[in-house]
């Protein structure tokens, strides 16, 4: 994932994997026709989506090839999903497996359909599940989990073999099984999996402090029945597709040629958890993903592909590769655009957007203020946290809007739903600069009367799952801003030199910056960070000259008021890309 993903309060990236806020949802007005007077037992019916609020992803690195066996690697990426559950109490929780193109549709359904069951096992804690995994790979040859699976288990837990001592997996059994009070046998059976397999469990799911923790299936879709808290999406959904000179390059290689494609399609193995707006329900007996043991598994899904799913999920490009949420660069064919991957339509809709695919888009915003300080003294501004905001997606009338509160650190995030727009930003400003909410304007105080007991401005606040498509009752006395949302322009290469990119990658072949773009996304940079007057396009040599020392000067640069390798490095540190 590119540079920059880092994004204070909904998106990290590090060796656990993303974790992920979803940014939120536009809510588009309801315009309803009346029925005539003779049809009053008539009605609208109005039926609403599901819609994801974050992610958590099990990248590949977590996964063996051909195996649904989680490493300990997993560890650092179920610490992270335990802050996001703890954020987003009652999002019901879906996990989509996910596998590459190596192997038949039917072997990779299933094989893909284990990577998402495991992890919904290990949530649950259930160990009859991943006895089954272990004992029945009838469908999946090559997911055996095996003395291997053993082996990496106890490992983990700090029982490993001495080379020195010739020592072999029974003897590392024998002496798990002394430490923890259980019968000696040495013996990889059922007995010792059930206890190994809950406390490897435990192991990889705690959270940052070593507490283990678990869900329930009721915190699912569908509740733990058989659809909707995990399923497979076989080979559909690549994230990445090769270039035909890769895949040729590999057919030819009668030596290495296998193990080189598993490696280039490490990023389609994975399996992504996805977070549904609190209260989110399914009835199974629609969920369109079919489960591996049914007989019509690959025909149900192929009933719910984009009428070119085929080309999306499999088209080559001679000499590129194709990126889910990545244009090729200076193609013009319709499979080389944005989003072009994934085959099912079900699960293009769910996956747009989300950081955890790699498609990040989406404008950021962090809202700060001055904090009280003495005259002549300056201090650094505070995030306007948690406070009341409303977005419209333009200055019309019948705008699509989002409702929300800014995060701790002041951040909002808003969805790209155009290149360049204008935006309308009400904020309770009054909120945030007292902490309570402003009065109503609409009812007058009685100055006999005493005055009413402060506003627990938490009780105010909307909870995760209210309905924000309805009016805050008091979005009267919000104050508000125009924002103005469009391109922002490169100040350094997209890959700084010695990270360049393969050859094949669609936009490997990125032109250098040239010094009008540098110029120009450096303003866009110091005006959006609060420096300078609106359009930086138009500030003179000497406006800029003003900002940029202003800006040196506060971060503690040289100030020279020029646009210099020291100040753009700090521009993107501050900014973020």
């Amino acid at each position: 994932m590119a540079e920059g993903m880092f994004i204070p309060d909904m998106v990290e990236q590090d060796d656990g994997g993303v974790a992920a806020e979803h940014a939120p949802k536009l809510t588009l007005p309801v315009i309803a026709a009346p029925f005539p007077e003779a049809q009053q037992t008539n009605f609208n019916a109005l039926r609403r989506s599901l819609v994801t609020v974050a992610c958590k992803d099990v990248p590949g690195a977590h996964y063996a090839f051909d195996s649904s066996v989680l490493s300990p690697l997993a560890r650092r990426g179920f610490q992270a999903l335990k802050g996001i559950i703890d954020r987003h109490p009652g999002s019901p929780l879906s996990i989509f497996g996910h596998a590459d193109p190596d192997g038949s549709e039917i072997y990779n359904k299933f094989l893909s359909e284990r990577r998402a069951e495991v992890v919904f096992g290990m949530l649950v804690r259930d160990v009859p599940t991943w006895e089954r995994l272990f004992s029945h790979h009838e469908n999946t040859p090559g997911d055996v989990w095996g003395d291997d699976a053993i082996e990496l288990m106890l490992a983990a837990l700090g029982f490993g073999a001495d080379a020195s001592k010739n020592e072999k997996l029974g003897d590392v059994i024998r002496e798990y099984q002394r430490i923890r009070g259980f019968p000696i046998t040495g013996r990889n059976d059922a007995a010792l999996r059930a206890k190994l397999f809950a406390e490897y469990m435990d192991f990889l799911c705690s959270d940052d402090k070593g507490k283990p923790y678990s869900l329930a299936k009721s915190d699912f879709l569908g509740e733990g029945a058989k659809h909707g808290a995990f399923q497979g999406c076989s080979e559909f959904n690549p994230r990445l597709v090769l270039a035909k000179v890769e895949e040729d390059a590999f057919k030819a290689d009668t030596v290495n040629g296998k193990d080189d494609r598993a490696a280039a399609n490490f990023d389609n193995r994975r399996a992504i958890i996805y977070f549904f707006e609190k209260g989110s329900k399914i009835d199974p007996a629609k969920w369109p993903c079919p489960r591996a043991s049914d007989p019509d598994r690959i025909s149900k899904c192929i009933a719910h592909f984009w009428s070119d799913g085929n080309d999306r999920k499999g088209k080559l490009l001679d000499d590129k590769r194709r990126r889910f949420g990545k244009a090729v660069r200076n193609r013009t064919e319709r499979i080389a655009q944005i989003e072009k991957t994934f085959a099912c339509r079900f699960y293009h809709g769910l996956a747009l957007h989300s950081p955890c695919e790699g498609d990040l888009q989406m404008w950021v915003l962090q809202l700060v203020m001055d904090a009280p300080h003495a005259k002549g003294k300056d201090v650094a501004p505070v995030p306007v946290a948690n406070v009341r905001y409303v977005i419209a997606a333009s200055f019309a009338d019948a705008a699509p809007v989002i409702r929300g509160t800014t995060s701790s650190n002041g951040i909002i995030g808003v969805p790209l739903w155009a290149t360049k727009t204008v935006m309308r930003l009400k904020l309770d400003l009054f909120a945030a600069i007292t902490g309570t909410p402003a009065a109503d304007p609409a009812k007058k105080s009685d100055p006999k009367k005493a005055p009413p007991p402060p506003i627990d401005i938490d009780a105010a606040l909307p909870v995760a799952g209210d309905d924000l498509s309805d009016p805050f009752k008091d979005e009267k006395t919000f104050v508000e801003f125009a924002l103005i949302g469009g391109s922002l322009q490169r100040i350094v290469p997209k890959f700084p030199p010695g990270q360049e990119p393969v050859a094949l990658e669609p936009d490997a072949d990125e032109p250098p910056v040239a010094p009008a773009e540098q110029d120009l996304g450096a303003r866009q940079r110091l005006f959006n960070l609060g420096y300078g007057v609106a359009n930086p396009s138009k500030w003179t040599d000497a406006q800029l000259a003003d900002f940029v020392k202003r800006f040196q000067k506060e971060k503690k640069l040289q100030v020279t008021g020029a646009l210099d390798k020291s100040t753009i490095d700090q521009l993107r540190k501050e900014y973020g890309s």
